[in-house]
């Protein structure tokens, strides 16, 4: 990776778009002479997208969006958190103690699991490099499980506080993120998404390809989404965070692949999973 892509860009993924191609073979007509047979096939090309590492600039733009729509919200009159919890705190609170006690067992767990992460690193065991590359492998699948649990837990709590105008706020200025950082290579340069131009002008792109229902812009724009989600809150920042994200991806899709060609007994129903929220259009 050179030194320019680690500067400018926070993570690229690739995600594969079905398109229809001509393509000719050889063939006889009725007479038995020679020929050559056009017909159309679909085949899946890998398109690559890519989050732009933000500048001071964006940052700054960022937080007046957010003060701004945290505004409004209370123009329109959403509570705030700390009104909100005020009242929660009259009732005794938000969280019952076996979720106390589950949170600090996961968060207790996550801080062995990261310091193991270090002492690998910097190889302390002298082990060989294969040993090593496995082992934090391991390790790194481990911590995102159990900041998995984390967020879980907390993202239980804070749907109390989904209504609040901070809430608002941080949806709408996580969608801004997205329209703002999301990239594409096309015709051999890098181009944005969702176009140039102002917010309302990118938020209207946005809107075309959500109404489009296309496969491809919607699983585009999903992870587009979840990557910046992970990364707004701080749970990613590094290339081996993101990669763990990839990895979930990956194993999410096989695993959908698997159940779609083995389903399972519709006798045997199990509630569905609930789906990570990454943006909220209002």
């Amino acid at each position: 990776m050179s030194e320019e892509k680690k500067v400018k860009w926070l993570h690229e993924f690739e995600v594969n778009k079905t398109v229809k191609k001509e393509v000719s073979e050889d063939g006889k007509d009725e007479s038995g002479e020679p020929i050559k047979i056009t017909k159309q096939i679909e085949e899946k090309v890998p398109v690559k997208f890519c989050l732009k590492r933000p500048n001071r600039r964006l940052y700054e733009d960022a937080d007046l969006f957010y003060g701004v729509r945290l505004s409004e919200g209370i123009k329109e009159g959403l509570l705030t958190k700390t009104l909100l919890a005020k009242r929660f705190s009259n009732d005794g609170g938000t969280m019952s103690e076996s979720e106390k006690d589950n949170y600090a067992t996961a968060y207790e767990k996550l801080a062995a699991v990261e310091n193991k992460i270090q002492r690998a690193q910097i190889n302390l065991e002298k082990i060989s490099e294969k040993e090593k590359t496995e082992k934090i492998r391991e390790l790194m699948k481990e911590a995102i499980e159990l900041r998995y649990d984390l967020q879980s837990i907390e993202n239980e709590q804070s749907s109390l506080f989904d209504q609040t105008a901070e809430s608002r706020a941080k949806n709408k200025t996580i969608l801004w993120w997205v329209l703002f950082l999301s990239f594409m290579d096309e015709e051999g340069e890098r181009v944005p998404v969702f176009g140039d131009g102002i917010y309302e002008e990118k938020l209207a792109k946005y809107d075309e390809y959500e109404e489009d229902d296309n496969l491809f812009w919607n699983e585009a724009i999903r992870k587009l989404a979840y990557y910046v989600s992970f990364w707004e809150s701080g749970q990613v920042e590094s290339p081996e965070d993101f990669q763990g994200i990839d990895n979930i991806f990956a194993e999410a899709e096989k695993t959908e692949t698997e159940e779609g060609e083995n389903p399972k007994p519709k006798a045997k129903k199990r509630a569905p999973k609930k789906k990570a929220k990454a943006v909220a259009g209002n």
